[in-house]
């Protein structure tokens, strides 16, 4: 699922995904603007590859837990748990 069409997400957290949907659109890429697409992890990472091209994202989440990158390359790596 993009982050545009997930509505746990606040608008912000969800912005850049929204600009890579509007540019899937608009390019003649309808497939890549579909709320959820069935996809396995290695096929979900490779999709985001364009996205993060379009919009200059440096990662995503790919839930249930989150991995921050810094700028140098450095990651942290933790759970959410909202139960």
């Amino acid at each position: 699922m993009w982050a545009w069409a997930n509505q746990s997400l606040l608008p912000d957290m969800s912005r850049d995904s929204r600009s890579f949907c509007e540019w899937a659109e608009a390019n003649g890429h309808p497939g890549l603007a579909q709320p959820e697409i069935d996809a396995d992890e290695q096929t979900a990472s490779t999709l985001a590859a364009p996205a993060f091209r379009v919009t200059g994202a440096t990662g995503y989440d790919k839930g249930p837990g989150a991995t921050l990158t810094e700028a140098d390359g450095s990651a942290s790596t933790f759970d959410i748990d909202v139960s």
